[in-house]
């Protein structure tokens, strides 16, 4: 029985054990997320001084108007934290965001505001925290960066900002867990790209020393200046990867926080949006890892696709020639896919998930969808976000914009 899914000739053979070390990575990425999130993290938290209360400044770009924005906003004013300033920024006092900020500016004090005016040679988030990191208090020691579409729970501030007491840390940062509120496609497939991209980023932190996500990512003053990273933001596409380049440069070191893992349920809606929003995450791969871009990751997607696809391939072709299902790669392709289904049978560990039945029968589409996303940066050099288009360097920098 075993030799229909390990395939009858040694084409099904090697696709065989290639598919299963891509099913490998994945499963072992995820079950470490699960222990370092239940355990090695907590003990490591154990060792800090629970009173290391170092003044910040707490910075929120801000566009439009997101899900409970309101909310969000006046969260950052809610935290359990002793000695904190929270920085609120536009690109232009016009935006939908303002009315609801100019509130909040009323009410209370800790509050401020900046409006950035329009980039022009960088991502317009990196020139807004920028103009916001003008207007910071001078006795403020530690920078916090988070996105307004986030709601932070009372201890965040606290959370990030420990591990920074150990002077071998240069930044921390958190992630997002994202819950579906509708259970659409569109949701599930978000949902399943940041599962995806939690679980490399955090063995990838811990394992190679670096890796950030601009929602929410705390970094000493200092640091901050020693590192140059208002420069690099002056030019770059995007604020997170390229602080972790400069990181990873300089041989630094990150830590993730898995007790800021923030829950939202602003899930982009339909497969299309989801698929461009992937596609920007791996353009910046591209940019700023351009050799795991081309190597690894190019393999690994082409693998999944190929094993995907293999499956109605098999099942239509085996009428049309002299080759079975089986000699033609089908049981490797069921194989590949109930091993992917496995390792998502484990991502309940790591938080909650409605809809979770709906979503494991999208298993095989989710994965396909998040190819097509990592074909698609290989045929352009631009990136869109927030309306405006980029077109990049090589190095990740900004060469041109239009809006």
């Amino acid at each position: 029985m075993i030799n229909l899914f390990y395939g009858t000739n040694i084409y099904t053979h090697i696709m065989f054990w290639v598919g299963m070390a891509v099913v490998a990575g994945d499963f072992f990425a995820t079950i470490f997320t699960i222990i370092y999130q239940k355990s090695i993290y907590k003990k490591r938290r154990a060792r800090y001084n629970g009173g290391y209360a170092p003044r910040c400044s707490v910075v929120i770009p801000c566009k439009g108007i997101p899900k409970n924005f309101g909310d969000n906003l006046r969260g950052f004013l809610r935290l359990d934290y002793p000695d904190f300033e929270v920085i609120y920024v536009t690109e232009s006092a016009d935006d939908a965001a303002v009315p609801e900020i100019k509130k909040i500016l009323a009410e209370d004090s800790r509050a401020k505001f900046a409006v950035a005016g329009l980039a022009t040679e960088c991502a317009q988030k990196n020139h807004n925290m920028l103009a916001a990191l003008r207007e910071v208090s001078d006795n403020s020691e530690v920078f916090v960066f988070a996105d307004s579409d986030i709601k932070p729970a009372a201890h965040w501030l606290k959370e990030i900002v420990l591990p920074l007491q150990d002077q071998k840390v240069t930044v921390t940062t958190g992630f997002r867990w994202l819950i579906s509120a509708k259970g659409t496609v569109g949701e599930l497939c978000h949902a399943y790209v940041n599962i995806f991209i939690y679980t490399c980023f955090c063995a990838a932190c811990y394992f190679g020393g670096v890796g950030l996500w601009g929602g929410t990512m705390a970094i000493r003053r200092r640091d901050f200046e020693e590192l140059g990273v208002a420069k690099k933001w002056s030019r770059a596409s995007v604020d997170d990867m390229s602080l972790s380049a400069l990181v990873l440069r300089s041989r630094r070191k990150a830590v993730v926080v898995s007790t800021c893992l923030t829950v939202t349920d602003d899930l982009l809606p339909t497969v299309g949006s989801t698929v461009s929003w992937f596609e920007r995450q791996i353009m910046y791969f591209k940019s700023y890892q351009t050799a795991l871009w081309v190597f690894p990751t190019f393999f690994i997607a082409l693998i999944a696709g190929i094993l995907l696809l293999l499956l109605p391939v098999a099942a239509a072709a085996h009428f049309f020639t002299p080759y079975s299902f089986w000699d033609l790669g089908g049981g490797v392709s069921i194989t590949f896919i109930v091993g992917h289904t496995l390792t998502a049978f484990l991502y309940p560990m790591l938080g909650k998930m409605p809809y979770y039945g709906r979503f494991l029968l999208l298993q095989p589409f989710l994965r396909v969808m998040q190819m097509v996303s990592y074909m698609k940066t290989w045929c352009t050099a631009t990136i869109t976000w927030a309306g405006i288009k980029y077109r990049l360097s090589s190095n990740g920098d900004v060469k041109s914009m239009k809006r």
